[in-house]
């Protein structure tokens, strides 16, 4: 006994295949982002009251001369830079420069770049961000 192959689950079955084939794609190209700086993680914990949540805060501390390698946050980040100064680029906003006792929100999903400027001063900073949990809070980008 033969089944007959109707034409359109061949055409929902080729579908089905290549969105699964395009999203293990885009998902494998998302790689988590980790700083080539000095990081001390002070809290990272689930999100009291927000369910699928995790907020961490992390204390860095960046060299002179210092250049961070180019990513992208997937959720809210927020800098508070305690000593030295940062110089945040991004694509959203272009260049700015956080000086000690200034916020600074970098915005969500666009390319960004730290450095530290200075030829002699060291930078400190603490990050707060919030994300999913299980997930990366910074993913790498080109």
């Amino acid at each position: 006994m033969r089944l007959a192959v109707h034409p359109f689950s061949f055409v929902l079955s080729a579908l089905m295949a290549v969105t699964i084939t395009y999203f293990q794609a885009a998902n494998a190209g998302e790689q988590e982002y980790k700083p080539k700086a000095k990081v001390t993680s002070l809290v990272e914990t689930p999100l009291a009251g927000v369910k699928g949540k995790t907020v961490i805060i992390k204390h860095f501390e960046i060299p002179p001369g210092f250049v961070g390698g180019k990513h992208i946050h997937v959720g809210p980040a927020f800098v508070y830079v305690l000593e030295g100064e940062i110089t945040i680029d991004t694509e959203a906003t272009g260049r700015q420069t956080i000086k000690p006792g200034q916020l600074y929100q970098e915005p969500i999903r666009s390319v960004m770049q730290g450095r530290n400027l200075s030829t002699t001063d060291p930078a400190k900073f603490v990050v707060f961000q919030v994300g999913d949990e299980g997930k990366p809070m910074a993913i790498k980008a080109q």
